[in-house]
């Protein structure tokens, strides 16, 4: 048997351990898994969502909000639309370009588009955003650390930072209440931030930095550099997990660390930077599926004339450290993660939907509600998630020299897979700087093989599991064929 190496683009067509096009698949530990289908699952919005939440209280309740050019929307699970509340501060400016950023500080929603005034929304009391603070300054990206809210990339400086006073995300004197704002003198422009219980990473354009809390003395917060020329490319690119932050780099993607581990590296870095549009690397939208154990990049491809929209995902398992290419077969806007409240019949009967008219099956993770996983926004504006039918699945080996210095004419091909139905086709080289020549593709017959008629020295397998079938396992490929004599 052949078995499907691990998504490498990046290294050569002959090394054994790699495939060069593995599409619409997950990685398991020695096999290749189905990647669910994009579906729609809210009414559209009636602006393009330019960044988004997914705020979970102490009651078990989830809520999604979402920011958009001009207004901002929470999400209405009674009949799946988006209600407006964006308060007394709307309309807001948001550039085309720009997005906004939420945090979550306790019971609050907190959210920034670096133009406007800072916003929050107590989901115990509040029916509208409201302003946080008419001290608070404008700034592009919202965090917590510990008991503090905090701004970075301020409208007044690119590499400042401030913070609230203690356990008060309305205070913003410096100074007082231990609120204070920090200048740092190099790095370029703030770029993400990830904060935690008693710390904080910044990412800069051209280095790295950790923040401590030092409440025991007059400085309140310490900062050092851990990381230097380099950073992060694109601020949504950031993706902070239980497993460690993942983000993009100017050279690829990386996992943060001292040093920095390079998970891209030989491996789909250079793939991406000649796929990625080229005034897209900065457009690139990180999240990650904890169920999956997988975090995934959205990008716009070369290939892709639509401003401000995604048609490639490239998605990193850190449980098993391999790489796959997602091809969702629609335009996406935005990548999140989002949970619905669980439906039972009942609620879904009120939803004034028929059942056979339902976006899922009745048995889909989308209708259970609780632990979040992997949404999108769609082109046209609708919240979805990745939980439909299996995509089609597309997975090639490597070029094989079957018969080491001999040509081996080769009949056909079975597929090591638990698929129902599958289809493939053969590619040939007669010498190694030859192009691949490719063969008709054909469906397995009754017995299981992929015909075709493939003389060469080197053979290179090609599969597909059609869209829509059920199927859990995909491991390789077991030829059929004999050996031709030297040549």
């Amino acid at each position: 048997m052949i078995e499907f190496g691990e998504y490498a683009p990046d290294l050569s067509v002959f090394d054994p351990t790699a495939c060069n096009t593995v599409q619409n698949v997950l990685p398991h530990a020695k096999s290749w898994g189905p990647f669910p289908s994009y579906m729609a699952f809210t009414q559209p919005m009636a602006e393009r969502p330019q960044g988004a939440i997914l705020a979970n209280f102490e009651n078990g309740q989830y809520y999604v909000f979402v920011g958009t050019k001009t207004k901002l929307w929470r999400f209405n699970s009674n009949d799946l639309s988006w209600d407006d509340v964006s308060g007394a501060g709307a309309p807001f400016n948001t550039p085309d370009a720009g997005s906004w950023s939420f945090s979550q500080f306790g019971e609050w929603v907190i959210a920034s588009n670096s133009v406007n005034d800072v916003q929050y929304f107590d989901v115990r009391s509040s029916t509208t955003f409201q302003p946080l603070s008419p001290n608070a300054p404008r700034a592009m990206f919202t965090g917590v650390i510990g008991d503090f809210v905090m701004l970075l990339n301020l409208q007044t400086s690119i590499t400042r930072i401030q913070w609230s006073g203690l356990n008060n995300p309305t205070f913003w004197t410096p100074r007082e209440q231990s609120s204070d704002f920090q200048q740092f003198p190099d790095g370029g422009e703030i770029m993400g931030y990830s904060g935690y219980e008693k710390g904080c990473i910044i990412f800069h354009e051209n280095c790295i930095r950790e923040g401590a809390l030092a409440l025991d003395t007059s400085l309140i917060m310490t900062f050092k550099k851990t990381v230097e020329n380099h950073g992060a490319a694109a601020p949504k690119s950031i993706i902070p997990t239980g497993n460690g932050i993942f983000y993009l780099s100017q050279d690829g993607f990386y996992q943060y660390g001292n040093p920095p581990r390079p998970i891209g590296n030989e491996r789909v870095d250079n793939f991406f930077i000649n796929d990625v549009a080229v005034d897209g690397l900065y457009g690139v939208y990180g999240s990650e599926d904890p169920t999956r154990k997988v975090v995934y990049w959205a990008y716009r491809s070369r290939a892709n004339t639509m401003p401000h929209s995604y048609d490639k995902v490239l998605a990193y398992s850190y449980g098993t450290d391999k790489w796959s290419l997602l091809r969702p077969g629609t335009y996406l806007t935005g990548l999140i993660e989002a949970a619905t409240p669980g439906y039972t019949l009942d609620s879904l009967d009120q939803l004034g939907i028929p059942l056979d008219e339902l976006p899922y099956s009745l048995d889909s993770r989308a209708w259970a509600g609780g632990f979040p996983t992997l949404a999108a926004f769609d082109v046209n504006n609708r919240l979805g998630f990745f939980s439909g039918a299996p995509l089609e699945a597309v997975i090639q080996t490597g070029s094989v020299a079957l018969s080491p210095g001999k040509r081996t004419f080769v009949n056909g091909f079975r597929v090591l897979a638990d698929a129902s139905a599958t289809a493939g086709r053969v590619a040939i080289r007669d010498r190694s700087g030859a192009a691949d020549t490719w063969k008709n593709e054909a469906v397995c017959n009754r017995t299981g093989l992929i015909p075709s008629r493939a003389s060469g020295r080197f053979h290179r397998f090609e599969v597909k599991i059609p869209a829509g079938q059920e199927w859990t396992h995909v491991h390789g490929v077991e030829p059929v064929g004999t050996v031709e004599g030297q040549q």
